[in-house]
């Protein structure tokens, strides 16, 4: 009885160690790394976009592009075939790129991407955002963005000048987005009208910004269907810019004497406080109505100090007026002058 137990626990021994040896010679599938994670989209037209991933393994036979519906995460049946099977990159480059075609106009995507072999397919790829993996096709409807190059010049402490291409013939006009660059705020939005003809140039002045403030600008071009995509800031002056700090000129001297009055015309003089001054601006109000009738430009004069004139023609007898005075430079203005008894800043014409 004793020799038959222990006859049973060697042959327990014996299949527990041969089943140890068989398992120890199986080999295990070696499925390949999922390619990314992150998916490039771009050049996305109407019905067609590009992707770009990375070859994460060395032992895939391929990869399989897969395109949903980003709505109800429903694979597109309307688009064949999907998945798309691309063949393995063997031109050394790390990167692997699929043409999307056949896509809706106006329409929301998503794209995963996985690596096979004869192993197995790997994990798919998790799209992250816009243009992650996520992208929208072009509306058919809307305008072209306008040349994706927007210039930026005549840069002053609180102003500046753009311009751009228009690519499109059916707009209704554009729209430039300018943002504080570093805060990402919106502080304006400038409506254009729509201009003859494509590869035409547009213009636009951006005015009320900051001095010494980084500011970035998107132009848009919109219709009826909507607006196309905007503009991409990619560069200084290439819809991004940073305006001047240079010092504004003081305000002239308070005193703005008035003399020489005719029934039609006068005489005014004031000093000048500054150095940094391309001219002044005189500035004429009917007093009454605070309607401005005149704007008399007149050139620097040199040195602190020294006295300005400026003659005013063309008045309306025995009226009431006032003047105002301002000093300029390619940066800014400086506040004007405030008229505050008759001879200094104030007067009446001559009967």
């Amino acid at each position: 009885m004793s020799i038959q137990k222990k006859t049973t626990k060697r042959n327990i021994i014996t299949v527990t160690g041969l089943s140890l040896l068989l398992t120890s010679g199986v080999s295990i599938a070696a499925v390949p790394s999922t390619p990314g994670p992150y998916v490039g989209v771009y050049n996305i037209t109407e019905t067609s976009a590009r992707i770009s991933y990375i070859d994460n393994a060395s032992d895939e036979d391929g990869f399989k592009v897969y395109i949903y519906d980003n709505t109800n995460g429903i694979l597109d049946s309307s688009i064949t075939p999907n998945p798309i099977t691309v063949p393995k990159n063997d031109n050394g480059s790390q990167y692997q790129y699929t043409d999307l075609t056949n896509l809706n106009p106006n329409s929301f995507y998503q794209v995963k991407v996985s690596a096979f072999n004869s192993d197995g397919e790997s994990a798919t790829t998790d799209p992250s955002s816009e243009k992650g993996g996520r992208f929208r096709t072009e509306d058919t409807c809307r305008p072209e963005m306008p040349g994706e190059y927007v210039g930026v010049w005549n840069i002053t402490n609180s102003s500046a000048r753009i311009s751009f291409k228009d690519n499109s013939d059916d707009e209704d006009g554009f729209k430039a987005y300018v943002y504080n660059y570093n805060t990402d705020a919106l502080v304006d939005t400038i409506s254009m009208d729509a201009v003859a003809g494509t590869s035409s140039n547009q213009y636009t002045d951006i005015t009320g910004l900051d001095a010494n403030t980084l500011y970035k600008v998107k132009v848009a071009a919109y219709n009826g269907c909507g607006e196309s995509k905007r503009t991409t800031p990619s560069s200084t002056t290439n819809g991004r810019f940073r305006t001047k700090n240079d010092t504004c000129p003081l305000t002239p001297g308070e005193y703005v004497g008035t003399y020489n009055v005719t029934s039609t015309s006068a005489r005014v003089s004031f000093v000048d406080n500054s150095d940094n001054e391309n001219g002044f601006k005189v500035y004429v109000y009917e007093y009454n109505t605070d309607v401005l009738i005149d704007t008399i430009v007149v050139p620097s004069v040199s040195g602190v100090g020294k006295y300005q004139y400026a003659n005013i023609a063309g008045l309306t007898p025995d009226t009431l007026y006032k003047v105002k005075v301002s000093a300029f430079n390619s940066s800014c203005e400086s506040p004007t002058t405030t008229p505050n008894s008759t001879n200094n800043g104030r007067f009446r014409t001559q009967p």
